[in-house]
């Protein structure tokens, strides 16, 4: 649901202000006011220094940006979002709508599930989206080798993708811990590599550190998200728009799966004899480890 329509009785006036000042704040700024609008619920519960930590930025630069926004402090922005959001939507609240909506039926989970898929296929069917992916494949071709980047249920896709482009003739690796773990998988990265990201909306200190070992490498970035504008787009040398999941349902991660998909076939087709080769490899392989098979 489109967050300018999840409320009509109160207006955003937040998300009003955002896209009228935008203009005037610096690209940290920018950083720390995305990262409020898209984390409203947790926000009310953090300070200055919290936001700092999140956003990666230094706390003055929070308040700079509350104040850029038009508001007293941080007081005030809260208020304001306390009063937007009411009862925050949570992972809980998502569940139990979903449930409901699908009344126990699973003739309805059926059609809820397909019906998202095939919503999701028809915006990755559109033409700007087409062009994307060729764009994408492109950048792709040029690698050495592919790093994908996600963390949560993104990390999961990551590995899955990092298998295939790796089963298909491109050296790939996924970046997908959290904490100091992630800073030993960025010594991974190397010039001539790649780099695919998944990510939603959130902007963290993981995916800041990332980014900016890409920028000092040279490596360029090609953003999956379903959110746009989206702060990291300047970063990034491609970006390819995926459909939004329901605010109050489950989300789904078959687009983003599709997605990747379509980037590893399209990189095949790119290197056909490099994928066929990789395939006749890793045949040999597996008769060595079992010749019975």
């Amino acid at each position: 649901m489109d967050r300018n329509k999840r409320d009509t009785a109160r207006p955003d006036r937040f998300h009003q202000r955002l896209q009228t000042r935008r203009h005037i704040l610096s690209p940290r700024m920018r950083m720390v006011a995305d990262y409020i609008d898209q984390n409203r619920a947790s926000v009310l519960s953090k300070s200055a220094i919290d936001l700092a930590h999140e956003a990666g930025v230094s706390d003055a630069t929070v308040i700079r940006t509350v104040q850029a926004l038009g508001f007293n402090g941080l007081v005030d922005l809260k208020q304001m979002l306390a009063n937007h959001l009411g009862q925050s939507s949570t992972t809980v609240s998502k569940v139990a709508t979903t449930i409901e909506q699908l009344q126990q039926d699973m003739g309805s989970v059926v059609d809820h599930v397909l019906q998202e898929h095939l919503h999701a296929q028809q915006t990755l069917a559109q033409p700007e989206t087409r062009l994307a992916m060729e764009r994408a494949v492109a950048i792709l071709a040029q690698a050495r080798r592919i790093g994908i980047f996600g963390i949560a249920a993104s990390g999961i896709l990551a590995t899955y993708a990092a298998r295939l482009f790796l089963r298909h003739g491109t050296p790939s690796y996924a970046l997908n811990l959290t904490g100091i773990g992630l800073a030993e998988q960025l010594l991974e990265m190397s010039p001539g590599d790649a780099l695919i990201v998944l990510l939603a909306r959130n902007t963290h200190r993981e995916i800041q550190a990332t980014m900016e070992e890409a920028n000092r490498l040279g490596i360029p970035v090609i953003l999956i998200t379903s959110h746009q504008p989206h702060s990291l787009g300047p970063m990034c040398a491609q970006i390819i728009i995926l459909p939004r999941a329901k605010a109050e349902s489950i989300p789904l991660h078959g687009p983003t799966l599709s997605c990747l998909e379509m980037l590893m076939l399209g990189l095949t087709m790119a290197a056909p004899q490099r994928s066929v080769e990789s395939m006749k490899r890793l045949v040999l392989l597996r008769k060595m480890i079992r010749p019975g098979k």
